[in-house]
């Protein structure tokens, strides 16, 4: 980051995204900056790898995706990076991730599914086991939606 500006930039990104037709405009004036600065200092911010992504989040609940399930696979170290990129972008998978095994849970790779139904979910799943040539995972699906509070970066203090 290069100054405060941007500091601005991050906690206004954080909070909720304005659904009107120019939302960076209306960004930019909260901060106090042109909409053209705006674009600017988040092109530079992407291009440092200070903002990934900028991005929807989904209720996947209220969405109708009632079916949602944690797969913990037991990938061979060898394959993982192949075993990855064929998950990686799955329009039904949200989240693909390694964990290092433990003695009583050998499971190191993680994915996140959501179909409408836990059957649509579990096909899904097996047919993902089947394409991969894994047999060694276990399904864990979800009973409740916790609240999920996002960390906020750069709060305001009373300093500034």
């Amino acid at each position: 980051m290069r100054d405060r500006i941007d500091q601005q930039i991050i906690r206004r990104l954080q909070g909720e995204f304005p659904l009107v037709p120019a939302p960076y405009r209306v960004l930019a004036e909260q901060i106090g900056i042109s909409e053209v600065e705006l674009l600017e200092r988040l092109q530079h911010m992407k291009t440092q790898g200070i903002l990934r992504k900028m991005g929807a989040v989904l209720q996947h609940r209220v969405a109708g995706f009632h079916g949602n399930a944690l797969c913990c696979w037991q990938v061979p170290v060898d394959r993982v990076e192949c075993v990855v990129a064929q998950l990686v972008g799955r329009p039904f998978i949200s989240h693909v991730y390694l964990r290092r095994p433990q003695e009583q849970w050998p499971y190191n790779l993680y994915t996140v599914f959501h179909a409408h139904t836990r059957e649509e979910c579990l096909a899904q799943i097996e047919r993902m086991a089947q394409e991969l040539d894994l047999a060694a995972y276990r399904v864990l699906f979800s009973r409740k939606n916790w609240k999920r509070s996002q960390l906020a970066l750069l709060r305001e203090t009373s300093e500034e």
